[in-house]
């Protein structure tokens, strides 16, 4: 269908998702618009990864690094997401499917199984 649309060669993206609509912004102080898409759920992600990274440190252990390889490893601990698509731009968009996905890559945040296999990690 859109098989054309991505790069079949070398990395997929996305890696990973996150809830990305009816984001309140402040700035200054001040409530803007609601956010949407990826300015708002890319924030999302990095805060889970930054929690991750605080409890490590906590723990007397170095910060995570580049999380790729283990997410892509032990893909059980984001939460998958097989329905739904990415309609617009006068296309289709791609379909959610088990697994990885051009939608929502592995899937969303799973902060209980992620705590649990990152902070096990050395």
């Amino acid at each position: 269908m859109n098989g054309s649309r991505f790069n079949r060669y070398g990395r997929g993206i996305p890696d990973v998702s996150a809830l990305g609509t009816n984001f309140v912004t402040v700035i200054e102080g001040c409530l803007g618009n609601m956010g949407t898409g990826t300015s708002a759920s890319t924030p999302v992600f990095a805060a889970v990864i930054w929690k991750l990274n605080a409890e490590r440190l906590s723990a007397g252990k170095s910060t995570l690094g580049f999380i790729n390889p283990t997410l892509y490893a032990n893909a059980q601990i984001l939460n998958d997401v097989f329905e739904g698509n990415n309609s617009g731009c006068g296309t289709g968009g791609f379909e959610a499917a088990a697994g990885w996905d051009p939608v929502t890559g592995l899937g969303t945040p799973n902060y209980p199984r992620m705590r649990e296999l990152f902070l096990s990690l050395p």
